[in-house]
């Protein structure tokens, strides 16, 4: 899972600012609903696959879409910084940030491919290791939740300094980043079950999500 998320303001997205945070859980849970895919790909086969060819994408584009849904302007929280908000040194250093955690993503894309990270994975598709699988278990992850926290401090530095509501952008980054520690600690229970001692030994190698 990969959503190249930016700090872009659509003001015509607004009117989906209430429901921003509802909007990327409910991605989540897409998510979630795919991630045993060696279980239901045995079990249901062809059906499975074509499902996860529609669920996964959508799981994808709402994340995104409640992302960008909480950086469209809303009056009730005062206008948006902007792209630039200090015009200093500490823009380059977040754009700096970004771009690598962009990199990341697109790393992790190439090296696990398209269609397993944005459609479904085969029951006989192998543990794969390599490449930013060899920093952490779960780089795209990694890659969602480093884009969203220095989009957030390049677009609106503000908002992790403020009381926790349910439009702050912090406490929905921090709420985002548990919902896919969760999402991680499940599919690794799916690998473990179907890899065994493969990924056993990958994971006593390999940390999750924060490299060593």
């Amino acid at each position: 899972m990969f959503p190249p998320i930016f700090p872009l303001s659509i003001p015509a997205l607004s009117v989906l600012n209430p429901y921003g945070s509802l909007l990327w859980f409910l991605g989540v849970v897409l998510l979630w609903a795919t991630r045993y895919t060696h279980q239901l790909g045995k079990h249901w086969g062809r059906f499975y696959y074509g499902l996860s060819v529609i669920v996964r994408p959508a799981g994808i584009l709402l994340i995104a879409l409640g992302w960008l849904a909480l950086y469209a302007l809303d009056e009730r929280f005062g206008p948006r910084l902007g792209w630039l908000p200090r015009r200093n040194w500490v823009d380059v250093l977040n754009w700096l940030a970004i771009a690598l955690f962009f990199g990341l993503g697109i790393w992790s894309v190439v090296v696990l491919g398209v269609r397993r990270s944005f459609l479904f994975r085969h029951y006989s598709d192998p543990l794969i290791t390599t490449g930013p699988y060899s920093l952490v278990r779960h780089p795209q992850f990694l890659s969602a939740i480093g884009l969203i926290f220095f989009g957030i401090q390049l677009f609106n530095p503000g908002e992790f300094f403020l009381p926790f509501y349910y439009g702050n952008l912090g406490a929905n980054w921090a709420l985002f980043s548990l919902s896919l520690w969760l999402l991680s600690i499940l599919e690794e229970r799916e690998l473990l079950s179907h890899f065994g001692d493969e990924f056993r030994e990958y994971a006593r190698k390999v940390p999750r999500l924060i490299p060593n």
